[in-house]
């Protein structure tokens, strides 16, 4: 770049400052990128073939006021920035001990801790203010930084401390800065960095990068707008390293466009979170319930559904109904029409029992009905009552086992006549002695649940093994054991 060019660059410069703008806020709100190239869009042919490929690779940018604090401004509020970007809240704590030990190189570069100590309390404050945000996770944490940074006072005492700290590094890295300057590396630090109205540049944030930014893992990105030659931004990088040396590319990185006398803050699309869908909660229809007829305090309404179950019970069986239970309407009816009265069934009489019982070649019986399913169907299912039916009525249980009290005669056995004698035959004084149970049973009653000895049987009782009813009396020396 020749002599007039690098003199009408500074003229651009300082014509920039002096029209810049210093009303609005000192931070703005982030907004498209696309502004940029509006802006220019009747400049320069270089700055509008720049400015025209940014919105490309950069989607928003932050204003900051051009009043002489510009880049220092956006250097601090994008490091506060990214410290929410990291979002641990064990992060911004680390930061404040790790600032609060550089006290020491503030001292022993000669500052007096009772010139800085405000200034390093607001940078310390905002700190725990970001960090209970986050704690308490109410989402407004980037609210209190911007509304931080639009209070003057309190952002230039952020502001003069940063601008302490590079003074402080650089004094205490000579070798690191000396070689570009001309004149004292103290006179430059007092007169261009630790002075009100002085500037950010090249120098300072190589100076606050390495003692604020890289230590924390940030890397500080600086696209310079300018004529230089190319359709492209030039960026210089200063990017963080590991224990090996080696630059870390992959971390969060702070970006300020640099356009002749100020600065902006700028971002990729990547860099701001994508903001929360709220989805709006449908309107509920009022739940409509039908009050149905005889409605009491412990009226419970059951579906269809519930009949299988319900069948499972004991006693409760609509067999003899041949009906379902009823099915129960939901719409409501704040007037429910009133419900024809039924007559009660009237109750009969049983039928007599007959004398003599009745010879049957088969089990009769009737499922008994449950007084709930009558009274339940009356409300629901009219029924046609016809002439009642008398059956005989059998006793559901089998009758006891009958035993002979009285004294069984003496038997006498006659020899001769007609049979022929056989072993088998009672022996003389059979049944004078012990009385003998003889149940009338059939191997078909014994086997049927009848039987209150059958384990189905409501009654069940089980048969008690007697050991005199396993031999057969009298029969001297045929006698029969199950052990055999």
């Amino acid at each position: 770049m020749s002599e007039e060019e690098l003199a009408q660059f500074q003229k651009l410069s300082n014509e920039y400052s002096a029209d810049q703008n210093t009303t609005g806020p000192y931070v703005g709100e982030r907004q498209s990128s696309s502004a940029i190239a509006t802006e220019y869009a009747n400049a320069d042919r270089v700055y509008q073939i720049k400015t025209a490929a940014l919105p490309s690779q950069y989607a928003y940018f932050r204003t900051c006021r051009g009043d002489g604090h510009c880049g220092w401004r956006a250097l601090a509020f994008t490091y506060y920035e990214a410290l929410l970007r990291v979002g641990d809240v064990n992060k911004l704590e680390e930061e404040e001990a790790r600032l609060q030990s550089m006290h020491n190189l503030l001292n022993q570069v000669g500052f007096q801790e009772h010139v800085y100590i405000d200034f390093a309390e607001e940078v310390y404050m905002l700190l725990q203010k970001l960090a209970q945000s986050l704690r308490s996770m109410d989402g407004n944490a980037e609210n209190i930084l911007l509304e931080t940074f639009n209070d003057y006072g309190t952002a230039m005492g952020i502001i003069t401390f940063f601008k302490l700290l590079a003074s402080a590094w650089m004094q205490c890295h000579p070798n690191d800065f000396q070689p570009f300057l001309e004149y004292p590396l103290k006179t430059y630090c007092s007169d261009n960095i630790e002075a009100s109205q002085a500037e950010l540049d090249h120098l300072a944030i190589g100076a606050i990068s390495n003692a604020v930014t890289k230590p924390a893992g940030f890397a500080i990105h600086v696209l310079y707008l300018d004529r230089s030659e190319g359709t492209s931004i030039d960026t210089h990088r200063f990017e963080p390293v590991d224990q090996n040396g080696m630059s870390i590319t992959n971390g969060i990185t702070m970006r300020l466009l640099y356009r002749p006398g100020h600065y902006d803050i700028l971002y990729k699309a990547e860099d701001v979170p994508a903001p929360i869908q709220q989805q709006p909660v449908p309107a509920q229809a009022p739940l409509q319930v039908a009050l149905a007829a005889g409605y009491a305090e412990e009226f419970v309404p059951r579906s269809n559904n519930m009949t299988d179950i319900m069948t499972m019970i004991p006693g409760l069986s609509y067999t003899g109904l041949s009906q379902q239970w009823p099915s129960v309407s939901y719409d409501y009816d704040p007037s429910p029409a009133p419900q024809p009265q039924l007559q009660p069934v009237p109750t009969y009489a049983p039928a007599p029992t007959p004398a003599a019982p009745v010879a049957s070649s088969h089990q009769e019986y009737v499922t008994p009905v449950h007084a709930s399913h009558v009274g339940h169907a009356q409300s629901h299912h009219p029924l046609r009552l016809e002439t009642p039916i008398t059956l005989p009525i059998h006793n559901s249980r089998p009758p006891p086992p009958m035993a002979i009290d009285c004294p069984a005669p003496p038997v006498t056995i006659e020899k001769g006549g007609p049979f022929r004698p056989s072993m088998y035959e009672l022996e003389p004084g059979f049944g004078s002695g012990q009385l003998h149970h003889l149940p009338f049973q059939t191997s078909i009653f014994r086997n049927s649940h009848y039987n209150t000895a059958h384990y189905l049987n409501p009654d069940f009782q089980p048969e008690e093994w007697s050991p005199d009813s396993e031999y057969a009396t009298g029969n001297r020396g045929r006698l029969k054991s199950t052990s055999q």
